[in-house]
């Protein structure tokens, strides 16, 4: 086979393999990964900036990226049922966070990031169920990746329109911020009983 055609076929299973994995991964947050969603919304309720929020995203981003591919080349491994039990306590640990802290801590951004190390195992789980073969590994996880990024991004936006007019008021926090991590902390806290038992 000459190494044009190899290449063309090459070319025609990338148009295939990068859709496919970028739906994988938004549809693993938009619609299918509340407690993902969750999780980015307790970011979000607590950055009065969008400077405070990119690092929190970025930090996390890193995070599950790092754990995801490790996880999936087989370096790391976690029993599934215990990595949703610490995903479930994250998201509560976050809206805790956010009832006592009207600003980012010095130490929370390591604390998404270690947050983000086991999102990235829940993550992982979710592509080990597709099938595909080694040449495609990487423009898939690649494409996965976006697509998840993709997913959070269309939270945050959704999340800004719908508080937009108040996030810049003094009583975001009293009104919107805090009452929202109350739900999501009590929400987070049930997810990680049920999942322990």
């Amino acid at each position: 086979m000459n190494k044009s055609l190899l290449a063309l076929i090459a070319a025609a299973s990338l148009g295939t393999i990068v859709p496919q994995y970028v739906a994988l991964g938004f549809t693993h947050i938009l619609p299918g990964g509340l407690d993902h969603i969750l999780f980015i919304l307790g970011l979000f309720l607590l950055a009065r900036d969008a400077f405070t929020l990119l690092v929190q995203i970025t930090l996390f981003t890193l995070a599950h990226s790092l754990t995801l591919g490790l996880s999936l080349v087989g370096w790391v491994s976690l029993p599934t049922q215990w990595v949703e039990v610490v995903i479930a306590l994250s998201i509560a640990f976050i809206a805790i966070e956010n009832l006592f802290c009207d600003r980012l801590s010095k130490w929370r951004p390591w604390m998404v990031f270690g947050f983000g190390l086991i999102h990235g195992l829940g993550f992982a789980h979710t592509f080990q169920e597709t099938s595909v073969d080694a040449a495609s590994l990487v423009p898939a996880l690649f494409s996965f990746n976006v697509g998840i990024e993709v997913g959070q991004l269309a939270v945050v936006s959704l999340a800004f329109l719908v508080v937009a007019a108040w996030w810049r008021r003094e009583d975001y926090a009293k009104l919107i911020a805090r009452p929202a991590s109350a739900v999501i902390a009590l929400v987070g806290l049930y997810w990680a009983i049920e999942r322990s038992l």
